[in-house]
């Protein structure tokens, strides 16, 4: 077993900061986002938020990342940090409760003595990460001591304080395949504190109920799980707080988890206004922003094109797939550069199809180089605001976008810059089109477009949510 040297010399700091920013006497609202952040990914919820921490930090205002869920991996904030946020913007609410659980990693490997078989991991850095036990039992996360506990053989996660004491302790369940002990609608972790069982969202609403402030913005970028206890305590303090919508609940059936009393922040025009028909609250808040803006210019013929995204089967990039292979055995010239997916959806794509040599997948990229192409493709059979389109357009892309609502046929309403169309058939017939010596099109629509949601424009949003109050 693994066995930490001199336990109780190691020194930590409890001691906190806080820093109160005043404007005419009163304290400036922050901008807090609640989510699980299961995963880090590229392209998903991360990028909305992101964006959203770009404004604060525009407005001059404070941002909180709040992660529900226990991030349960090595050097847990590395990948968080590593998409652009703060240290300081990044809060785990499980770890807030061990007095280490958000230190950084700084205990050197010398100190541990370790058995046979016991498999180390260092940060960058050089400091301890975790070390999986040789015996099969589980594994241990550091920050300045260890801090948490995998428990492979019970199934549970142990949070620890500095002093060896457990703070938390947590159960990965799933509703649909077990009982659990408290309301749970996903799976997802329970968690055990001082005998009372608590699910996610309770523990969220200990942690808010303590730490947040009266006039703080706040949304959960989750509608789709309900979260009753949640809503309750937002509505009983009087709290600013808004649920946002990433996803067209018109099409999905999801227009059942939306609540009367709940605010909505909408992530696309057209679908705020179906859903103030239907009597909702609900606000429009674009979930990006857009900066640096490409030159006016003509583009053509075209013959390079992008998409970017997930992959996933909500993107029918099969489609533009079965395409390209068309337009090369046609004799075309045109070429598609894919950015975006897992290694594992990758690897299932190229082994489905026999590619040729004018399709290439990328993956996941720190920045896509949307400058490099001429016209960004998408085949979704939904968009609600189409943020990958967006940063296409603002670095002067052309767009061909499949005839669906909400976010493409509103865009094409918007820019002539835009092609829509409504299969394969027409999809093969615009890009020999867009192909031929004599085509060309001006970018000016898409820029434009793009330019109503630039940073300066969406700031105008949110101030006008903080100021609401």
């Amino acid at each position: 077993m693994i066995k930490l040297i001199d336990w109780n010399s190691i020194k930590i700091d409890v001691k906190t900061t806080v820093k109160k920013l005043l404007r005419k006497g009163n304290v400036m609202p922050r901008i807090i986002t609640m989510h699980p952040v299961r995963e880090t990914n590229r392209y998903g919820f991360e990028t909305t938020q992101l964006y959203r921490a770009k404004v604060a930090r525009n407005l001059n205002v404070d941002y909180l990342h709040l992660a529900s869920a226990p991030q349960i991996r090595d050097n847990w904030k590395k990948d968080i940090k590593k998409l652009g946020f703060l240290d300081k913007e990044i809060i785990c609410v499980p770890f807030s409760y061990s007095d280490i659980g958000h230190k950084d990693s700084s205990l050197r490997p010398d100190v541990l003595e370790l058995e046979e078989g016991d498999e180390l991991v260092l940060t960058e850095d050089g400091f301890v990460s975790s070390v999986t036990l040789g015996d099969g039992s589980g594994k241990f996360y550091f920050t300045e001591a260890p801090f948490l506990f995998e428990d492979y053989k019970a199934g549970e996660v142990l949070l620890y304080n500095s002093d060896g004491s457990v703070a938390l302790k947590m159960k990965y369940m799933n509703p649909f395949k077990q009982p659990v002990p408290v309301r749970l609608f996903y799976p997802g972790y329970i968690f055990l504190k001082d005998d009372e069982i608590l699910a996610e969202e309770d523990l969220l609403v200990k942690y808010l109920a303590v730490n947040a402030k009266q006039d703080d913005l706040l949304i959960r970028d989750q509608h789709i799980v309900p979260a009753p206890n949640l809503c309750r305590f937002m509505e009983n303090t009087g709290k600013n707080y808004y649920e946002v919508i990433h996803e067209n609940v018109l099409r999905n059936l999801e227009l059942a988890n939306l609540r009367g009393k709940t605010s909505y922040l909408v992530a696309g025009e057209r679908l705020t206004e179906e859903l103030a028909k239907l009597d909702y609250d609900v606000r429009f808040l674009p979930p990006m922003v857009t900066e640096n803006f490409a030159e006016v210019k003509n583009i053509g013929p075209v013959t390079d094109y992008c998409l970017v995204g997930n992959m996933q089967e909500l993107k029918n990039v099969e489609l533009v797939i079965k395409t390209f292979i068309q337009l090369y055995n046609l004799g075309s010239k045109a070429e598609i550069t894919f950015y975006g997916g897992t290694e594992e959806r990758l690897s299932e794509l190229k082994a489905k199809y026999e590619l040729t040599p004018n399709i290439k997948f990328v993956g996941i990229v720190d920045e896509v180089p949307y400058q490099k192409h001429e016209c960004y493709i998408s085949a979704s059979f939904s968009e609600l605001f189409a943020n990958a389109f967006v940063e296409a357009a603002s670095q002067g892309l052309l767009g061909l976008l499949s005839d669906v609502d909400f976010a493409h046929r509103y865009y094409a309403s918007q820019s002539d810059s835009i092609t829509l169309f409504r299969n394969q058939i027409e999809l093969v017939e615009k890009i020999m089109q867009m192909e031929q010596a004599d085509f060309q099109k001006s970018n000016e629509g898409n820029i434009t477009l793009a330019k109503k949601y630039s940073l300066e424009n969406v700031s105008k949003y949110y101030l006008d949510l903080m100021n609401k109050r």
